[in-house]
């Protein structure tokens, strides 16, 4: 059973991606040693804060394993010691290649690391430098070797609709991905979002992205190759073999509550989603001073919280179920979004089968638009 999980933002990279508009900076190495004593003093400080039984915990970047495994070690014995976890836990960093080792990999796995998400992106040298990756495919390859020697679990993650990205390199991509039979895989859609690199070059007219059409032919391409070898598409960008679907991302579209740590992480927690300062130094000297780091706090209406609780549940391939929207809100989603469902459904989009509400794959494809039937 998913309940809650705990989030640790590493906002540290060896050179930020020209896509990436993550909270992540680079060139900031002198900060490491403060930032580690100060999202250590956060997660003590922090700790009656949700009390639960958490059942997943995050790494996530920036990249994680530019930091000494060290610290990584230090961070998770912190929460080790002051929340508790189930048995078994998912414990889930994410790793760059290029960045990787014998050496780190097995202090992640002392550590109680139990599942590592790798990001590839694409297969082809010339793709991987035109959108700022450190790595080579054969950085890729390497580390993939090493990595799969201490863990079984592990998800690569690629993108298509890049740049001068043509089918053939998508599919050349996917193939040996595939051949590799890691437990999951993430595949996701570039976005072009204002303040990347890669966002100024579009401006510039120096790129120009994959068009709709062709974006979405990849994305059924890859849909049917990755479920015609084994993997169950279970999230709009997200497939796993049976029993490795990732139970910390599957939290947050099941709209459970999570605990956030380090600049500009976010949780979850009643009716509230709070982030934390996004400025590393500030962060570090807030923490120092207060313990911890707030700067956003979005109080949502109850409006809000079955709005969240239906655009986050529709992009699982398993839908939402009126049975868990009753328990949560008292009411069913067929009364409160009937407008919605039923325009939806003529269209095509929707499709209700006994208490559960599901995109069909006209839907997935256009699943925005029906996200935006659920607002109030």
């Amino acid at each position: 059973m998913i309940r809650s999980g705990i989030y640790v933002h590493i906002p540290f990279c060896k050179r930020k991606c020209y896509y990436c508009d993550f909270n992540s900076y680079a060139n900031m190495e002198d900060s490491f040693f403060s930032f580690k004593k100060a999202i250590i003093k956060e997660i003590k400080t922090r700790k009656e804060e949700l009390k639960d039984i958490y059942t997943s915990v995050y790494i996530g970047g920036g990249t994680p394993n530019v930091l000494p495994p060290s610290y990584i070690e230090e961070i998770l014995s912190e929460i080790y010691g002051n929340y508790s976890l189930s048995q078994d836990a998912e414990i889930t960093i994410e790793l760059n290649p290029g960045l990787i080792d014998e050496e780190k990999l097995k202090s992640y796995k002392k550590a109680g690391v139990n599942r590592i998400s790798i990001g590839l992106q694409s297969w082809q040298n010339n793709l991987l430098k035109a959108i700022g990756r450190i790595h080579t495919v054969s950085d890729f390859i390497e580390n993939y070797g090493l990595a799969s020697k201490y863990f079984d679990n592990i998800n690569i993650d690629i993108m298509y609709a890049l740049p001068n990205q043509t089918f053939e390199d998508f599919k050349e991509t996917l193939t040996n991905v595939i051949a590799l039979k890691p437990s999951h895989i993430s595949c996701y859609g570039l976005i072009l979002e204002k303040g990347t690199m890669l966002y100024d070059m579009y401006e510039r007219n120096e790129v120009k992205p994959a068009d709709d059409e062709y974006e979405l032919m990849m994305f059924h391409y890859g849909a049917e190759l990755l479920e015609n070898s084994g993997y169950r598409h279970y999230e709009i960008s997200n497939y796993a073999l049976p029993g490795f679907e990732c139970r910390h991302n599957k939290l947050y579209w099941l709209d459970l509550h999570y605990l956030g740590f380090g600049p500009g992480a976010y949780s979850f927690v009643g009716n509230k989603r709070f982030g934390n300062i996004k400025n590393v130094r500030k962060y570090i000297d807030v923490i120092n001073n207060d313990g911890h780091a707030v700067d956003d706090v979005d109080e949502l209406s109850l409006e809000d919280q079955m709005s969240e609780f239906m655009f986050l549940g529709l992009r699982m391939m398993d839908g939402v179920n009126d049975n868990d929207f009753k328990e949560r809100f008292g009411k069913s989603m067929f009364s409160v979004f009937k407008d919605a469902i039923y325009k939806n459904m003529e269209l095509g989009l929707l499709v209700k089968e006994g208490d559960v509400l599901k995109l069909t794959s006209k839907g997935v494809d256009i699943s925005n638009n029906v996200f935006e039937d659920f607002l109030f």
